[in-house]
């Protein structure tokens, strides 16, 4: 997910056209997003190397947005195209990107990600990240507008 665009050049400075209009509408996602975070259910599992997160909603919207941002994010994952830079959390996950693995399941409701890594701190920034992205939805815009910590033992 990504930030409310705290400095580092604003919504897309310096980007091509197309994807400074794909991080606009993929910015537009999260933030629709963060205002339907109490239609939002996550539920999210540690596991070996990383994490199994189901999130899902009774909403249509909200399922059509969720099925939406996170295969967006995925996507930005794979093409190095970074996102909240103001964030270490996701600073670090951008710089680790080639130690990530991810798998995405839409479901008739949301979306299952299994998401994992052999290298034990990649894992615990993949679990990080899960924190952060609950909080996300629990909080909404709140917990958006806060960087996300750094594993405690990276």
């Amino acid at each position: 997910m990504q930030g409310n665009g705290h400095g580092r050049g604003g919504c897309g400075a310096g980007m091509d056209p197309e994807k400074r209009q794909r991080h606009r509408y993929d910015q537009s996602v999260f933030h629709r997003l963060l205002e339907r975070h109490h239609a939002i259910e996550r539920q999210l599992e540690h596991i070996d190397g990383g994490i199994r997160a189901v999130t899902t909603s009774a909403d249509p919207e909200v399922v059509a947005l969720l099925q939406d941002h996170v295969p967006a994010m995925h996507r930005r994952l794979l093409e190095n195209f970074p996102l909240r830079r103001w964030d270490p959390l996701y600073v670090e996950i951008f710089e680790n990107r080639d130690r990530i693995h991810m798998a995405i399941e839409l479901l008739e409701n949301g979306v299952r990600v299994v998401e994992t890594s052999d290298d034990p701190y990649v894992a615990q920034l993949i679990q990080a990240h899960g924190a952060a992205v609950t909080g996300f939805a629990a909080e909404g815009h709140q917990a958006a507008q806060r960087p996300s910590p750094l594993p405690q033992n990276a």
